[in-house]
C-alpha cells in the first residue's frame, strides 16, 4: 500500500464525480494553474500498533477545492466532495472507506478533511534447515 496510490484512487474518484471540467493537482498546484481545480494533499499518517502483528494505518488527506466563481461556489463543492469521497477503489480493486470528514472555507477555497484508513500484517520470515539426513543402525 503506498499514499500516492490513495491520492491516485482520490483522483479518480473526483473524475467520476465531476467530469472533465475540473483540473486535479497533486501535492501542489502549479504556478498559473486553471480554475475550477482540485488539490490532493497528503498531510499525515499514524501508526497504532494492534494484537498479532498488525498495524492500523490512519491517514489524512486535504483535498482542496479552488472555485471559478467565488466562495458561494466552494461551499456547494464541500459536501459534493465529501460525498463523492465516502468510498474510493484502488488500482487492485480494493475498496477504502472515506472515514472522520470534515471541511472549511478559507480564503475562498474549500479544504475538505478526509481520513483513510487499512491495515497491515507484519509476517516474519522464518528459516528452515535445508536438510536433515538420519541413520540408523538395526540388530538382527
Amino acid at each position: 500500500m503506498e499514499i500516492n496510490g490513495i491520492q491516485e484512487a482520490i483522483s479518480m474518484k473526483l473524475h467520476q464525480a465531476f467530469g472533465f471540467g475540473y483540473k486535479k493537482y497533486i501535492d501542489e498546484v502549479p504556478q498559473g494553474f486553471i480554475t475550477p481545480a482540485f488539490l490532493i494533499q497528503f498531510l499525515n499518517l499514524e501508526h497504532i500498533r494492534q494484537i498479532g502483528n498488525r498495524w492500523k494505518v490512519t491517514t489524512l488527506f486535504n483535498v482542496q477545492y479552488f472555485p471559478q466563481n467565488g466562495s458561494s461556489e466552494a461551499s456547494n463543492m464541500t459536501l459534493k466532495t465529501q460525498q463523492a469521497l465516502k468510498q474510493i477503489a484502488l488500482l487492485n480493486g480494493s475498496q477504502m472507506l472515506g472515514t472522520g470528514s470534515n471541511s472549511e472555507l478559507v480564503d475562498g477555497i474549500a479544504h475538505n478533511f478526509i481520513h483513510f484508513n487499512f491495515f497491515l500484517q507484519e509476517f516474519e520470515e522464518k528459516t528452515f534447515m535445508e536438510s536433515l539426513s538420519h541413520g540408523a543402525k538395526l540388530k538382527g
